[in-house]
């Protein structure tokens, strides 16, 4: 039984089905067969609806804001409202979890999970899959600016990557994106459709989980909510919890394994006390800057621009339609001893506007004047954030609580990487193109003038990760078999077992997470 029909669980169901299993799916949102999902371009929509839009506690490093966190409601969860761009991470990421205790999740143990999970569209070697149900090539809206940028940040020092999911990630290349023909390929589409052995699947949408029943200390099955309607579905096997960061530990927690004194606190009977279970959200820290363009962009595309990129995705499968949020990256260490790129800076040849939504969602819209964006995201922050519960209620939202640039060091971080991304937009390459920035960025002037604007703009990376984490320490939740301490029959395999966050976009290391985990639950059959 599989609780959450993300990215994690899709795979898992796929997996496990065609190798023999039985399989319950019990997923909260919606179905993935939405036009707005499979076209890439619908991206702003199927966010808009399809998203639980958590609301956190205040931040009190930017003057108590409360913007929303982003979870998929919907099957395919993340990632299917996600901007399909797929970046493994780096091999360190994975080298520092085997080394902190997550033993089999080396870089080396993991690389074949990897490939086994994609085709890549220049086909397969020692780093790539060939043959695997996750489709992945280059994104393919093509613009003389990305060349440009490309172009500026070697003129900036930086190497050019050809594949930065294969041997080397440090340095600049163009954006990867889980894609086919400019549709989106998701792991709710190709796992269960085309992986799982649809015979012993039984997926169930619209349903709430309330909490895991225990007999003792042994997971039996699900308590879950379908038309204001209580059911029980029990398990012969296991309870895979796969509900993401956000979720799976206020599953835990309700179902009474977290913290005890928290638990006990709201009336709720301890089955074990895992003070780790919630602890350790971890978090991108992401800012963009915009440069008006001296070039014609989407921004204003026009009735005649739209009807020719309808005509253009119809006959390739390519061009604005199939366009993710960013078209070339540079992954920078802002130090040169570090072991992995600690910023992650991406261009797109169009620029937006923002806004909060009356939820507290963050709205992205085109800009109506033709414009460039780089944003620079800072990858492994050092702050810690917490998931708990707000009552006994399962229905209840859960506490969130996050300082997003609440460590000095990790504002100097995303600083750092602002303004890497501002010297590549200076470079000879970009010269003709770029324009003035806009406001109210053109108003920056000094470090203090950037940090205000920082601290104005600053947005999650959409990518949170380890509040379940994975270890042998008394305040880890799972073990590397990703069985939870101290009870039988319940594991918890989706982002929120990693125990830090990766180098980069975290759907892809979740897939992988998901494919690695359905063997582990396979070799105990």
């Amino acid at each position: 039984m599989i609780v959450g029909g993300g990215s994690a669980g899709s795979v898992l169901a796929g997996r496990l089905t065609a190798a023999g299993a039985e399989v319950l799916l019990l997923e909260a949102g919606g179905t993935d067969r939405r036009p707005d999902v499979l076209v890439p371009a619908g991206v702003l929509n199927v966010y808009k609806h399809c998203n639980w839009k958590y609301v956190p506690e205040p931040d009190p490093s930017r003057g108590g804001v409360q913007e929303a966190w982003a979870a998929g409601r919907i099957l395919g969860g993340g990632g299917s409202i996600n901007a399909t761009v797929f970046v493994r991470g780096n091999p360190d990421d994975f080298d520092g979890w085997a080394k902190a205790g997550a033993e089999g999740w080396d870089h080396d143990s993991v690389l074949p999970y990897f490939k086994r999970m994609e085709t890549w569209a220049g086909g397969a070697d020692e780093f790539r899959g060939g043959g695997g149900p996750i489709d992945v090539g280059f994104q393919t809206m093509d613009h003389p600016a990305n060349h440009a940028f490309l172009e500026a940040a070697t003129q900036a020092g930086h190497q050019r990557v050809h594949d930065y999911n294969g041997e080397r990630q440090h340095g600049v290349g163009h954006v990867q994106v889980n894609q086919k023909r400019g549709l989106r390929s998701q792991a709710s589409r190709r796992y269960l459709r085309s992986v799982a052995d649809r015979s012993r699947l039984k997926v169930c949408t619209n349903v709430f989980a309330h909490r895991v029943l225990f007999e003792g200390t042994r997971a039996v099955g699900v308590e879950y909510e379908r038309k204001g309607q209580l059911l029980v579905a029990r398990c012969r096997r296991e309870v895979i919890v796969a509900a993401g960061s956000l979720s799976s530990p206020r599953l835990l927690q309700t179902s009474g394994v977290g913290p005890r004194a928290e638990l006990e606190a709201l009336g709720l009977h301890v089955v074990h006390d895992s003070p780790g279970v919630g602890a350790n959200l971890q978090e991108h820290i992401t800012v963009m800057q915009r440069w008006h363009a001296t070039v014609p962009t989407i921004n204003t595309i026009g009735p005649v621009g739209a009807v020719k990129a309808v005509a253009e995705y119809a006959r390739r499968g390519t061009g604005a339609l199939a366009a993710t949020v960013f078209h070339v990256q540079a992954m920078h260490k802002t130090d040169p001893g570090l072991a992995a790129p600690d910023v992650q800076i991406a261009f797109a040849s169009f620029a937006t506007v923002r806004e909060t939504d009356a939820d507290g969602i963050l709205k992205v819209q085109p800009a109506k004047e033709d414009g460039f964006l780089v944003a620079a995201m800072y990858l492994h922050p050092r702050i810690r954030g917490r998931v708990g519960l707000r009552s006994s209620d399962p229905a209840a939202r859960p506490v969130i609580e996050h300082s997003l640039i609440g460590d000095p060091d990790d504002l100097a971080g995303v600083l750092a990487g602002m303004a890497e991304g501002r010297r590549i937009m200076e470079q000879p390459a970009m010269t003709g193109m770029v324009g003035a920035r806009f406001e109210p960025e053109a108003q920056c002037r000094t470090d203090a003038d950037w940090e205000d604007f920082t601290r104005a703009t600053v947005t999650y990376g959409a990518h949170p990760v380890g509040t379940c984490r994975m270890g042998l320490d008394d305040d880890s939740v799972v073990g590397p078999d990703l069985r939870v301490h101290g009870v039988t029959g319940l594991r918890v395999v989706d982002a929120s077992v990693m125990p830090t966050v990766t180098t980069g976009n975290t759907n892809a290391p979740t897939m992988m997470l998901a494919e690695k985990g359905a063997d582990l639950v396979l070799a105990d059959r």
